[in-house]
């Protein structure tokens, strides 16, 4: 395949002759020109043009050029390194450059560009190469205050050029280039565009070392649009893009760049990558980086001879998925074990305040509602993107028994509707449980936890909403323990939200919620949790459970408890 992708190469330099220059111009604002060229043997080359920067109310317009080595991806020159041996103080709309370069041979990219950017920017080099205009004059605001900025830019723009001299110069499509190195990867996600998402897997038969080249967008917080790798088994990541491990990749400070070589050892690998609403190949919004066809990931092998196509696991598929979960979501689901089995659970949620999610996952055991597994702030990590996206992900033990699996979400920063940026996965924000064995997965039985009835259950009211009263009656036919568990809205010694039982031979309530035998039930403090023992005489009861006109079960006017699906009152035999 490279013999052939080199083959083909080389018969379209051949097809295009040699060139006495390159001239790119004409570029409109937010517009670049890219011309791919070869330079046969080692030579020397001159490099003139116009460029400009325009202040123009909160942002500058510039128009300014480069030039990229094809192969190594790195910048060979840069009008930006030129024009810091100037006095920049002097830019003020157009001005002129001239220089020389030595070229060795080797296969090259010609970039210009007028794009735009705010009036803070100041670095787009690297951390020894700074470059400010921070001296520049307010002439063109004067001139656009008295001209037609249109009319002046358009004419102004067929004055503004790149031009290369050289005698071995041949030219060619710059994406033949970018299409050959690409060719080469084992895996190639380029040109990424607003709200892009991309997953692509491969497998390898031994250990390997890859390199990772990344090209992204982040600051010192937050990173948006960006790479990473997992090994599809564990779900582990092998490989993230963050602030720590990239470097400045040229424009605006933004532009991020990760170069990195990482062994892994055989396995199956899924290579990510994410962008968020602004500020990518589709519509840069601030100066693009110098490498700007890359913006995405691609992976090379050093060795492709244990690289396989991808092998999805055969664990691979969940027995829960309560996924893409959206603002004011309440998901649920159900699964009978039948034998002691290990899961492993994978959470993706947002953080809340002190002690508490804001999205979080959690499963109950269903006849008891005892939560054997929730997910806590202190056993989260950064998920990507804001920091208050978190992910947790154990392996837990499940014995015989019957298991309801929840997720719930608060009224903003979910699924499709961020107001922050997205995590790495988004589409799993939510709760996913795997078997650990695929052996095992004929050991589990779904079920709808609507459906569901505790064998122990002698009535149960839940899920309750606002301005309700509901009513369950059941029997007894002899003295029987039972256990009461409830949870309702109170505060000040007073509840809101409450539930009670009447024994109707008596009309005689022997059992009320009050805020005194109360505990906090998660979320905001007027969440009260009941869990009492009590022996019922043999006879017929009433089960009663009201509730006023805010804060109920997916009616939340504060954080909802720990156990949404519990807002009510359940009787059960002890």
């Amino acid at each position: 395949m490279k013999l052939i992708n080199t083959l083909a190469l080389s018969i379209l330099i051949c097809t295009t002759g040699l060139a006495q220059s390159i001239s790119l111009g004409d570029v409109y604002p937010k517009e670049m020109k890219i011309q791919g060229f070869s330079v046969s043997q080692n030579s020397e080359v001159v490099i003139t043009g116009t460029g400009a920067v325009f202040e123009d109310d909160w942002k500058y317009l510039i128009y300014y050029g480069w030039i990229i080595d094809a192969e190594t991806r790195a910048v060979v020159w840069h009008l930006f390194d030129f024009m810091k041996r100037e006095d920049m103080d002097e830019v003020d709309g157009p001005f002129d450059f001239k220089t020389k370069l030595n070229l060795k041979k080797g296969h090259y990219e010609l970039y210009f560009a007028g794009m735009y950017d705010s009036r803070s920017w100041n670095k787009y080099r690297d951390e020894d190469g700074d470059w400010s205009i921070s001296g520049l004059s307010d002439t063109m605001d004067w001139l656009f205050g008295t001209r037609d900025k249109e009319n002046y830019r358009r004419s102004t723009q067929d004055e503004l050029y790149i031009r290369l001299d050289g005698k071995m110069i041949q030219t060619t499509d710059a994406n033949v280039f970018m299409e050959k190195k690409r060719a080469e990867a084992i895996v190639s996600y380029v040109k990424a565009k607003d709200n892009d998402r991309f997953t692509k897997g491969f497998t390898l038969l031994g250990e390997t070392e890859v390199q990772v080249y990344a090209l992204g967008e982040g600051d010192d917080d937050e990173m948006f649009d960006y790479a990473w790798v997992i090994d599809a088994n564990t779900r582990k990541r092998v490989f993230e893009m963050r602030n720590r491990n990239a470097r400045f990749a040229g424009g605006a400070t933004k532009n991020l760049v990760v170069n990195e070589k990482i062994t892994l050892p055989a396995g199956d690998y899924l290579v990510n990558y994410t962008t968020d609403g602004s500020h990518s190949f589709e519509r840069w919004n601030a100066l693009p980086p110098d490498d700007p066809q890359f913006w995405g990931v691609s992976v090379w092998a050093d060795s492709k001879k244990h690289v396989v196509a991808y092998q999805e696991p055969k664990n691979g598929k969940p027995l829960v998925s309560l996924t893409r979960a959206r603002d004011n979501e309440m998901l649920a689901k159900g699964i009978s074990i039948k034998k002691t089995m290990e899961v492993r659970v994978f959470c993706l949620g947002e953080e809340g305040h002190g002690d508490d999610m804001a999205d979080f996952g959690w499963i109950v055991d269903a006849s008891t509602r005892e939560r054997i597994w929730d997910m806590k702030p202190y056993k989260t990590k950064h998920a990507g993107g804001a920091d208050k996206n978190r992910s947790v992900e154990e392996v837990i033990t499940l014995d015989p028994g019957d298991y309801i699996v929840y997720y719930a979400t608060d009224d903003s920063h979910a699924y499709g509707r961020w107001n922050s940026s997205q995590p790495y996965e988004p589409e799993m924000w939510g709760i996913t449980v795997w078997a650990v064995k695929e052996s095992e997965v004929k050991n589990v039985v779904p079920f709808h936890p609507e459906m569901y009835k505790n064998k122990n259950e002698l009535a149960v009211i839940m899920m309750v909403g606002d301005r309700a009263l509901m009513k369950k009656t059941f029997s007894v036919d002899q003295d029987t323990k039972v256990r009461v568990k409830g949870l309702g809205e109170g505060s000040g010694n007073e509840m809101y939200d409450f539930g009670y039982i009447r024994n109707l031979d008596t009309d005689e309530i022997v059992w009320e919620m009050e805020y005194r035998n109360s505990d906090h039930g998660g979320g905001a403090r007027k969440n009260r949790s009941f869990d009492e023992t009590m022996t019922l005489k043999k006879g017929a009861y009433r089960v009663y459970y009201e509730t006023d006109d805010s804060h109920s079960y997916r009616r939340w006017n504060d954080d909802p408890p720990n156990d949404p699906a519990m807002w009510g009152i359940m009787v059960l035999k002890d």
